[in-house]
């Protein structure tokens, strides 16, 4: 059997190895948050979502707002002419279904980061609000399901995270392989990491088990079609 070595990508080696998780955790937050929370249908569960899209979105255009407040709110749950032109706007502007969510973990992550830290007085007030109802909901899921909704969740999010990159890491056999080494010793280090945190622990390890098990499927599919 005859293997070859190829030396690695510094900058995709380091992209992967020096990965911070802190996007990953408010996906997490968020998924539980929407599945689990207490307070889905509360009016301040809604003031607070709202807030996240606000602070989260990039545009400025008004209409892009409206329509994706629309939305959040439960617009287009039904076939009406109304809904059906906000859908053409939003395929319009490129604005595809996982837009919303990943605009709202994004300001997650931004709130989760700065916590009391913020002198901004909402901010402050959403952070609170937010980590006690992802706090209640992550409690409600582990009482029901236990640990199965952090692998199922954390495992797609591993997925997704060499999906995204696939075009990057795939350009060259150096690219691939340094994201191959990166992402073992990220499975290693979760694997061997000493905390008492069992929802951050068993949720690190299944994302990079996930990722690590996404760069074999895709290895192996090259290499039969190659066959």
């Amino acid at each position: 059997m005859t293997f070859t070595y190829y030396p690695v990508d510094g900058k995709i080696f380091r992209r992967f190895l020096n990965m911070k998780l802190n996007l990953f955790f408010a996906r997490l937050a968020l998924r539980f948050l929407l599945m689990w929370g207490l307070e889905t249908n509360s009016l301040s569960h809604r003031i607070a979502l709202m807030y996240l899209l606000h602070k989260g979105l990039e545009t400025n255009s008004l209409f892009d707002r409206l329509a994706l407040t629309y939305v959040l709110n439960g617009g287009l749950e039904t076939n009406s002419g109304f809904n059906r032109l906000v859908r053409a706007y939003l395929v319009t502007r490129g604005l595809e279904p996982n837009f919303l969510f990943d605009t709202l973990a994004r300001a997650l992550m931004y709130l989760l980061k700065r916590g009391l830290k913020t002198r901004n007085l909402f901010d402050k007030m959403a952070f609170m609000y937010l980590l006690a109802r992802c706090n209640e909901a992550v409690h409600k899921s582990l009482s029901v399901r236990g640990f199965a909704d952090i692998c199922d969740l954390a495992r797609v999010e591993g997925g997704n995270l060499i999906d995204q990159n696939l075009q990057r890491i795939s350009k060259t056999p150096m690219a691939w392989q340094a994201a191959k080494i990166a992402v073992t010793y990220r499975w290693i280090e979760a694997f061997h990491e000493e905390t008492t945190d069992y929802f951050r622990y068993t949720a690190q390890l299944e994302y990079w088990t996930s990722a690590l098990e996404r760069l074999g499927q895709l290895e192996d599919e090259e290499n039969s079609e190659s066959d």
